[in-house]
């Protein structure tokens, strides 16, 4: 019997075969198109990454400019330095002590840490130094070239540095990006994406052993820069406002900042915005010497409690230094809370016009310095009261049992009501992060007293900015806008791809409410000869606050916050202006004292810049200060006849027969019509000498008296230099000092109450 394969045996066998190379040649056709197709990106992605390295070119962030096109942020071109020990290893062994050495030398780093690197011979991407100038990318490459190095032993790659040309300025609008070039805070973070470019790449090919191949085989992607902003902010304004705003820190001892908004009645354009102190933008995490000093104080007081270990004093000071640099960076008119006190009863009177429950001329109230609303004693400022009290004389003199009584007209209802209408129940809407949200009582829970002390401003928290958009609203014909600070986009090529124009929410009230309420409000800043805030020539309106910050003190160690929002022309409004210093602490506390004289010093040097021109009566023109004249070189009879023509009187001393050699005070300086030039006839005549008086405290009468007793001219600073109850708290030249006579001194008038 014969063993060969019969034919079926051979025809299974050929089946079987062939069952198992289908087999096979199915699962190569799975495989290959599981690689080919399903993960021919994970493949690809695989190949390139052992083929290929990249480096990334960061694209330059748009260009910040302010209104009139000046640069307040913009990007420029620096280089990373890398270094490659892999590189270096493979072709510049020999080298890695002097590469190191020449490194450390043209980059002044550390060079015991680039040696140590080097010693890392699978790293081929050592970062050497971030971020530095054209001169020293050069001076790397060059050494580079000079010494015939690998390519990729030790280069640049091109990186972007943000540059702020103007340091502080505006510093809590702007804001900054942090280390990857991201906005933080400010129209850096909440324009971002609109700043933010498109980052290049550099491409370069590898050989099989994983050893970068020439320039030849590198592709180069071009970064795309970002859109530029440009803000309605004025940097001239911006100055003005920060200048002043820094000086009333001082003068007034602040202890928690100071802020203010400068913004387009009609339109919600913010022209300025200001946190005092501010901060270096291009070293943000540098404190100002505001904080600094407060950082130093804290520590001095550890260390002088005995209490702590040093590594526990460290903490704390590292801790508190973390909290004040938060508090430097924090826009304060826009993400923190107040209690606006009565600068808020402009928006209880227009509720109350609006529902006809009260005119100008209605007697709302007697005042006898307090009242008592379901059995909660609330005082009035003024403890003697103020009497009879209809609406306008209720602003003038900002008595509180006056605004109790009109929003118990209006009642809980109708107060919550217009309340939320005038956008204090939800965020503004500003185009910059952190906006706080207000605190306020609800309609449901707002009892007789929390009524009452919600009508004069004591009890809801909001912010500066709810503030003045509410009060813009009841000025500026009733219509509640949406401030913001960004003007429009513009896109690398020129096309604007984006505007802010004007965004009107609702009216409020009515034209004719609004134009009472710029009637009342005016008559505030001119009542009795004028208030702080007043300035010669120019209509202006408002109303100034002070609010006890009762959720943070007691009674006994009270804290105050003095406010003021001002806006002109008053008969047609064009600029509004708030400013809100919190905690003063140098013995004034009114609003009208302490944040009036910063809105009147502002607008005295910017009104005229905004196209706002002086327009005087005729009795303001007749009590102008007038000018000393230039008579140097004249007869005695001549240099008389010219200074009584500027209403001046004189005093000749020396040779009446010679010629004027000087006068005090010198041609130019101004002085008060009435005052006295002192005109030196010869240079042999000795100068005639005075002590000056002191008279801080003084009324202007009372100054004036006493400067003209010692020889002196007195110039009258202040709004309120019309006003009787205006006292003297400042002078140019301290008291005991010997000058000559006819100097003059700058003496400045307020009224330190809150009608002021």
């Amino acid at each position: 019997m014969s063993d060969a394969p019969t034919s079926k045996m051979r025809k299974r066998l050929m089946a079987g075969v062939f069952v198992v190379l289908l087999i096979f040649a199915a699962y190569i056709c799975i495989n290959l198109f599981n690689i080919s197709v399903i993960k021919s990106e994970y493949y690809r992605s695989k190949a390139n990454n052992q083929q290929l390295s990249s480096f990334t070119i960061n694209a330059n962030r748009g260009t910040i400019y302010d209104s009139t096109g000046k640069v307040m942020a913009q990007s420029s071109t620096v280089w990373d330095i890398i270094m490659s020990p892999g590189d270096i290893n493979d072709y510049n062994a020999d080298k890695a002590e002097e590469i190191c050495k020449a490194v450390a030398e043209i980059c002044d780093v550390d060079y015991d840490k680039l040696i140590e690197a080097c010693k890392n011979t699978k790293n081929r991407y050592y970062t050497v130094k971030r971020k530095v100038d054209k001169e020293t990318a050069d001076a790397i490459n060059q050494y580079r070239i000079d010494n015939e190095l690998a390519i990729y032993s030790v280069y640049t790659i091109e990186n972007t540095k943000r540059e702020y040309p103007n340091s502080t300025l505006a510093s809590s609008v702007i804001g900054f990006t942090n280390f990857d070039g991201d906005g933080v805070y400010g129209v850096e973070a909440s324009y971002d994406e609109y700043l933010q470019g498109v980052d290049g790449k550099i491409v370069t090919a590898r050989d099989a052993n994983g050893n970068p191949m020439p320039y030849e085989y590198e592709t180069r992607y071009e970064a795309q820069d970002g859109n530029s902003v440009y803000l309605t902010i004025d940097t001239v304004l911006q100055h003005y406002l920060e200048k002043n705003l820094e000086n009333t820190l001082t003068q007034q001892n602040v202890q928690n900042r100071a802020c203010g908004i400068i913004m387009n009645v009609n339109t919600g354009a913010i022209l300025a915005m200001a946190t005092a102190p501010g901060y270096d933008l291009n070293n943000p995490a540098v404190l100002s010497d505001y904080f600094q000093k407060r950082l130093d104080d804290y520590e001095a007081s550890l260390v002088q409690s005995g209490e702590y270990t040093q590594e526990e004093l460290e903490e704390l000071v590292a801790e508190r230094e973390s909290v004040y640099r938060e508090q430097q960076w924090n826009n304060k008119a826009v993400s923190e809370l107040y209690i606006p006190g009565s600068v808020f009863k402009v928006v209880t009177a227009s509720s109350a016009v609006e529902e006809e429950l009260v005119a100008p001329d209605t007697v709302v109230a007697t005042c006898v310095g307090a009242t008592t609303v379901a059995g909660t004693r609330i005082r009035c400022w003024s403890a003697g009261g103020h009497g009879t009290m209809t609406l306008q004389t209720a602003l003038i003199k900002s008595c509180n049992p006056s605004f109790i009584a009109i929003g118990n007209l209006l009642g809980a209802e109708a107060f919550s009501r217009y309340f939320e209408a005038f956008g204090l129940t939800e965020k503004t809407g500003i185009d910059l992060p952190g906006e706080a949200t207000p605190l306020y009582v609800r309609p449901e829970n707002m009892g007789p007293v929390e009524l009452a002390s919600s009508a004069f401003g004591q009890t809801n928290k909001i912010t500066p900015l709810h503030m003045i958009t509410a009060y813009a609203a009841a000025i500026n014909g009733g219509y509640l806008v949406t401030p913001h600070v960004v003007d429009k986009i513009v896109d690398p090529t020129g096309n604007v791809i984006k505007t802010n124009g004007t965004e009107i929410k609702r009216q409020v009230i009515s034209e004719e409410t609004s134009a009472t309420m710029r009637e009342l409000l005016e008559n505030v800043v001119i009542n009795n000869g004028g208030g702080n805030a007043y300035i010669k020539g120019y209509r202006i309106g408002g109303k100034s606050g002070t609010s006890e910050k009762l959720d943070e003190y007691s009674n006994a160690n009270m804290r105050y916050v003095g406010s003021m929002c001002c806006f002109t022309p008053a008969d047609d409004p064009e600029i509004i202006m708030l400013v809100m210093v919190d905690e003063p602490y140098n013995g004034q506390i009114y609003g009208s004292a302490v944040a009036a004289p910063v809105i009147s010093a502002v607008f005295s040097e910017c009104l005229e810049y905004m196209g706002i021109y002086a327009q005087y009566t005729a009795e303001e023109l007749a009590d102008q200060d007038t000018m000393v004249p230039y008579v140097l070189g004249v007869s005695s009879l001549s240099a008389i006849t010219t200074i009584n023509t500027y209403g001046l009187d004189y005093e000749i001393v020396g040779n009446e027969n010679g010629t004027v050699v000087n006068t005090v005070p010198g041609a130019g300086f101004t002085i008060p019509k009435g005052g006295k030039v002192i005109v030196y006839m010869d240079d042999d005549s000795n100068k005639l000498t005075t002590t000056v008086p002191n008279v801080i405290g003084m009324t202007v009468e009372q100054a004036n008296a006493a400067m003209t007793n010692a020889g002196l001219n007195i110039r009258l600073s202040g709004g309120a230099v019309g006003n009787a109850a205006a006292k003297a708290t400042s002078q140019s030249i301290e008291e005991g000092r010997t000058v000559n006579k006819g100097t003059v001194v700058e003496v400045t008038f307020i009224v330190n109450d809150e009608t002021g």
